[in-house]
């Protein structure tokens, strides 16, 4: 699917200009409503349709079919619209729906709204007409994302594979219930939400994120701030992303009337999405019960006009009466809910088979670049320098204890994410201390079994660090292998601490040498304020409560 706007008389429309303007805390003047009625004189003709022009109100050539999905469109950007007019700060909103066939993210038409008064604002900015308007030349059209790839992709790959939103529904829909999540939608240990906002440039120059021409289109446009909610509505899951200029109040953004506003707007937009595919079955269903009425009448008719008034009197004598009070037959979904068990396994195998060939061939996204000889030559300079401080530090300890030294086979690994992809979050320095705190004790503690053989052990061990690092978000390549190798026997607790030790080293080695370079930051976040916020601070404010 792409934004390409629907033409009408041979004329091609903006169509973000079709959604309603914003109009919030920072001032922003009214204008032109999506009805179409105006409290302020019209943007310029090429900012503004009249919603009396839209497809699916004039247009008597189009099918029926074609008429649902138009108005479909505008049910759901008239949602999106009246959402980013309301809420604080943003200047953009668009949906995203996940496409169980391939697995990507799909902007659908018309799901997408940026405030004109911005647009009008800012005509010479080349990045943002790229992004909003079709008919410009070199226009970024929204393709479809792979998880981790452009700015909602990003944002999705973020987000906890948990359900946010409850989904009530008839017997053999499960219930959904919101859960903590360490992406864009958070809750504290009181369970109270709230909305993450990201940095959009950081992500756009982040080395592990594929390289995205919208997402950079963004960036130069002037977008600054990103949030994403997601949505898991009857089965239909997608994205909600909300956007605002860098400059915006974030204490403002992050205020509690603003943050539920925006959760309840993607629980609406997410039951658009949903209901947009019900309702489209839904009359259909009907559409083929009255043409099978409209043919049965035909055949009848023509049955009459060929064998006369006497086979019509002996039909009307021998057709049954229409009961009234039969049950209808039971839905797709009340028949799939008295599959059994094995049945609905296999056509879940099934459904997944067929997505993974469009898997395999991959996303046909662009490698990221090279570094220059430049960054390549301060790359070798900080991996140098570390590692003669680390082996230095290992020689001196052996010469205090020969029973003791660092584990060095870790090492190689971490100064390639510390010069290499310094801003990869596995890079930072939570995730490095925790992520080998978690791992070495692990592989330790198997180390006190007798009866497991070493190839059980050591696969144990790694496999049990490595979830239990992505459980608490401390993902770290390194402390795989460090488990990997302590696992084997012959470590003790000792060990563990000279490792640290020698992790410490290295994060002070990284943070002088990276930040000498005014092309890089190391860290880009230390992290360990996530437990005095969501931990300590809520247990703090719920004693003063008490």
């Amino acid at each position: 699917m792409s934004d390409e706007p629907q033409s009408s008389g041979g004329s091609v429309v903006i169509e973000m200009a079709e959604l309603a303007p914003a109009a919030d805390g920072r001032g922003r003047g009214e204008a032109p409503d999506v009805d179409g009625e105006a409290t302020t004189p019209a943007p310029p003709p090429s900012l503004h349709r009249d919603r009396s022009d839209l497809p699916w109100t004039t247009s008597t050539a189009m099918s029926r079919e074609e008429r649902d999905e138009e108005f479909d469109r505008d049910m759901l950007h008239r949602a999106i619209a009246d959402t980013g007019r309301w809420a604080y700060g943003t200047i953009s909103v668009e949906a995203w729906v996940l496409d169980q066939n391939t697995g990507k993210l799909i902007r659908p038409k018309r799901a997408f709204w940026f405030d004109p008064v911005a647009v009008r604002g800012q005509q010479d900015n080349e990045a943002l007409m790229r992004l909003v308007d079709p008919s410009r030349e070199g226009f970024v059209s929204p393709d479809p994302l792979a998880p981790g790839v452009g700015l909602a992709g990003a944002l999705w790959s973020e987000l906890s594979d948990r359900t946010l939103f409850p989904a009530h529904g008839r017997r053999g829909h499960r219930r959904h219930n919101r859960t903590l999540s360490f992406g864009n939608v958070v809750a504290d240990a009181t369970g109270e939400r709230h909305v993450a906002w990201r940095e959009v440039e950081p992500i756009s120059l982040d080395p592990d994120q594929p390289f995205n021409l919208r997402l950079k289109m963004a960036v130069q446009a002037g977008i600054g701030l990103a949030a994403g909610v997601k949505f898991d509505f009857r089965g239909q899951q997608g994205l909600v992303v909300y956007m605002a200029r860098g400059t915006t109040d974030v204490e403002k953004l992050k205020s509690e009337t603003n943050e539920q506003y925006l959760l309840s707007a993607a629980e609406v937009i997410g039951s658009i999405v949903c209901l947009r595919g019900a309702r489209r079955r839904c009359l259909a269903e009907r559409r083929a019960e009255r043409e099978a009425a409209v043919r049965r009448v035909r055949h009848k008719m023509v049955a009459v006009i060929r064998l006369g008034g006497s086979f019509l009197k002996k039909s009307l004598e021998t057709s049954e009466p229409v009961d009234v009070t039969a049950k209808p037959k039971p839905s797709l979904d009340e028949a799939g809910a008295k599959r059994s068990r094995g049945q609905r396994v296999w056509s879940f195998l099934v459904r997944r088979s067929k997505v993974l060939p469009a898997k395999w061939r991959g996303a046909n996204n662009e490698p990221p670049p090279p570094f220059s000889t430049r960054e390549s030559l301060w790359t070798f300079l900080g991996c140098f320098l570390t590692l003669v401080a680390l082996l230095t530090f290992s020689e001196a300890i052996e010469r205090t204890n020969q029973d003791y030294s660092l584990v060095l086979g870790p090492f190689g690994a971490l100064m390639t994410l510390q010069y290499s992809l310094t801003a990869a979050p596995a890079s930072q320095p939570r995730n490095a201390i925790l992520g080998q705190a978690v791992s070495i004790s692990i592989a330790l503690l198997l180390n006190y079994t007798r009866t497991l053989s070493v190839v059980v052990k050591r696969s144990l061990g790694t496999a049990l660090s490595i979830m239990l690092m992505a459980r608490l978000g401390v993902t770290h390549p390194p402390a795989g292998a460090a488990a990997l190798i302590y696992t084997g026997g012959g470590y003790d607790w000792v060990h563990m601490g000279i490792s640290l030790a020698g992790n410490v080293v290295a994060i002070l080695f990284a943070v002088v040498i990276n930040d000498l370079n005014v092309k890089r930051q190391y860290p880009t976040s230390w992290g360990f304020g996530y437990w005095r916020k969501h931990v300590f601070n809520c247990n703090a404010g719920e004693s003063k409560k008490n």
